[in-house]
């Protein structure tokens, strides 16, 4: 089959989506399913869609299933190119943000207890099945499983019931009213004793846990101190974790095998060095090979050993360790744009062990995590200036071939040189 059939092919595989749409309006989640679909078909189209035999799967040709997070593609080259890396920090020791539990608060809506591990239970539970992730795996290629119902949308649920999702956060501009759910604003779907969850952080500066037959909190909301812009990721091995970043500078991990969401770990953009632009978390973290590998506003790109297992009362636990940080910048990058905007927005993508990111300044850049694995530090193998902002994430197909999309702001020669679809 040639390369023009493969890549026609390829795209209609993807042109399927999850039956049951969750889409943010006007400050507000709202679930739309077919009319007639009752709780059973809801937990079947989403939640068995994901979980049939690999064989009926509708997953992108090489692409990583959404369970597994960490997967990789089709074999594909990585191209390197000039520039000299920024000088990277290989982190002995764990982060100095302080360990944190979430209290109960009284006027919180009670949630069913989702059901712990047992005393001493295994390492991993089974691989966790649904949309874990932004875009749904490491190369962000996912798209869903089909076909879709041939029956009209209606809606079903609105969270929440009434008024929207809003809070005040100040920004270089002042205070403001923010309403809604970010950037991405993508929910993960995924299933958990026996029910089809929807967790999800939005501008009223919380997480969220819902039940996606009726809407209903099977959790109490998670507060954190500012607004959530991006997509949360859920743990792909079976441990009941989320993995989410606030505008209030911490990027979190939460446990969520008890009656209320703990927070097990947090990490400030503050806590690495050097920093530059700001200290939001906008893009999901991605969890590949018990690593967690996130880029920050903050500029620099992070990797965190997460270290999961379980206490001897069966609730999860987690003992983290920074083990790599590195600027998303270089002073040729500097001198090319002469401002500091080099914020990393998007989510980080992942083919080969290689994390491919772009950033505020253009930068598109791919790092080889391998060395982590024998006591190295990771390496940058690809660098690539697109001369404008690039706040999108960075998509990789199966032939290993990266997809950037890129704003045209700055009206300089090399963004007219490059183009925006690249």
């Amino acid at each position: 089959m040639g390369a023009h059939s493969r890549r026609r092919r390829n795209r209609a595989r993807r042109a399927v989506a999850y039956p049951l749409a969750i889409v943010g309006l006007g400050g507000v989640l709202v679930t739309v399913g077919p009319g007639a679909m009752g709780r059973a078909d809801i937990l079947r189209t989403v939640a068995d869609a994901v979980g049939a035999p690999a064989a009926t799967r509708a997953f992108p040709a090489g692409a990583a299933e959404p369970g597994t997070i960490g997967g990789a593609t089709a074999p594909g080259e990585v191209a390197s190119s000039a520039g000299s890396a920024p000088a990277p920090t290989a982190a002995a020791t764990g982060s100095t943000a302080a360990t944190t539990t979430n209290p109960a608060s009284a006027n919180r809506a009670s949630a069913s207890p989702a059901s712990a591990a047992p005393g001493g239970g295994p390492v991993a539970g089974p691989r966790t099945e649904g949309l874990l992730t932004f875009r749904g795996n490491a190369t962000r290629t996912f798209h869903g499983t089909g076909p879709l119902p041939a029956s009209s949308p209606a809606q079903r649920w609105r969270f929440p019931g009434e008024g929207g999702l809003c809070s005040t956060s100040v920004d270089q501009s002042g205070p403001s009213v923010w309403c809604g759910t970010g950037w991405t604003g993508q929910p993960a779907v995924f299933e958990r004793a026996g029910r089809t969850w929807v967790v999800f952080g939005a501008y009223d500066g919380a997480v969220h846990f819902l039940d996606a037959a009726t809407g209903e909190r099977l959790l109490p909301d998670f507060p954190t101190g500012d607004l959530v812009k991006g997509s949360v990721s859920v743990d792909p091995d079976g441990y009941p974790l989320v993995y989410v970043g606030s505008r209030d500078s911490y990027l979190r991990v939460l446990a969520i095998d008890g009656p209320e969401p703990r927070e097990l770990w947090s990490l400030s953009a503050y806590d690495v060095s050097p920093t530059m632009w700001n200290d939001d978390w906008d893009g999901a973290p991605l969890v590949t090979e018990g690593l967690l590998v996130e880029g920050g506003e903050n500029g620099q790109l992070h990797v965190v050993e997460l270290n999961r297992s379980y206490g001897p009362d069966g609730r999860v636990q987690v003992e983290p360790r920074l083990v790599f940080n590195a600027p998303g910048w270089d002073d040729e990058l500097l001198e090319a744009l002469g401002d500091s905007n080099v914020s990393i927005e998007g989510s980080v993508a992942l083919h080969e062990g290689v994390a491919y990111f772009a950033n505020s300044g253009g930068l598109v850049q791919g790092w080889d995590l391998a060395p982590l694995h024998s006591g190295g530090a990771p390496e940058r193998v690809f660098r690539w200036w697109a001369g404008d902002d690039v706040d999108a994430t960075v998509v990789v197909d199966e032939d290993g071939m990266l997809y950037v999309g890129v704003e045209y702001e700055s009206l300089n020669a090399r963004s007219e040189e490059v183009g925006q679809i690249l």
